[in-house]
């Protein structure tokens, strides 16, 4: 939660920014939605949390 004028507006400029980079990547047929990304990213962090955590806890390597 954002408080102060300042922190409201790049809060804003930020969500607006995001937007328009979404946008400008699904025209562009980099992405099918906005949630493909997001998907492919928590995939992602998922499976290098794993992996690195095998390394870890048992010493196997990927």
């Amino acid at each position: 939660m954002v408080r102060t004028s300042e922190a409201i507006r790049t809060h804003f400029f930020s969500a607006i920014r995001a937007f328009t980079q979404l946008e400008l990547m699904r025209a562009e047929e980099l992405i099918e939605n906005w949630y493909e990304l997001q998907r492919n990213l928590s995939l992602q962090v998922a499976r290098d949390f794993i992996l690195e955590h095998l390394t870890q806890n048992l010493g196997l390597t990927a």
